[in-house]
């Protein structure tokens, strides 16, 4: 579930949009499309504000476990997603960083190197969220630029297809996490 609101408001809209998620969590009980969840006693909150080049931007973020509200069934599966998407994240750090090392020594990528993170990318493409569609197609595409600069041996194009699939992972962790 996902309700994101990204449109210019007045203060006030603002301020009764902030009251109306404070009255929730005074109650102890959240809203969202349609579904209710219990708010327990201690969250875990960022609270950030900065002020750069004449604008000030405040972040407000809290989470907490909705685990308890899930079936026993739903609760396993959801578990064996989180837990098979962190280590194909995990693998895909380590071949990427890698085939960085390798390309930073002025060498390219070995194939095992390489088929190791085509593997990986299509595993974190297998368990991937629908909504993540759109940022894996151009993942993707860089990943086969990427193939085919390896395969010709081309090594200033393998070193910026790793700056590009560099910059779409940082986005998609950024946008997606």
């Amino acid at each position: 579930m996902n309700n994101k609101i990204k449109k210019e408001i007045s203060r006030t809209e603002l301020a009764e949009v902030l009251e109306e998620i404070a009255g929730f969590l005074r109650q102890g009980t959240f809203e969202l499309d349609d579904h209710r969840w219990p708010v327990p006693a201690e969250l875990d909150v960022k609270l950030k504000h900065k002020e750069k080049k004449g604008r000030i931007k405040t972040q407000i973020e809290w989470h907490w476990s909705t685990l308890d509200e899930y079936t026993e069934a739903d609760r396993e599966a959801l578990e064996k997603w989180q837990k098979s998407f962190k280590q194909a994240k995990k693998r895909l750090g380590r071949t990427f960083k890698a085939m960085q090392k390798a390309v930073n020594a002025g060498q390219l990528p070995t194939d095992e190197e390489l088929a190791a993170f085509v593997a990986d990318s299509n595993l974190m493409d297998e368990v991937a969220d629908p909504e993540w569609h759109a940022a894996l197609e151009e993942y993707n595409d860089h990943l086969a630029n990427l193939q085919k600069a390896v395969a010709n041996k081309q090594l200033d194009a393998v070193a910026h297809e790793l700056r590009d699939l560099g910059v779409r992972m940082k986005d998609c962790h950024r946008e997606f996490k």
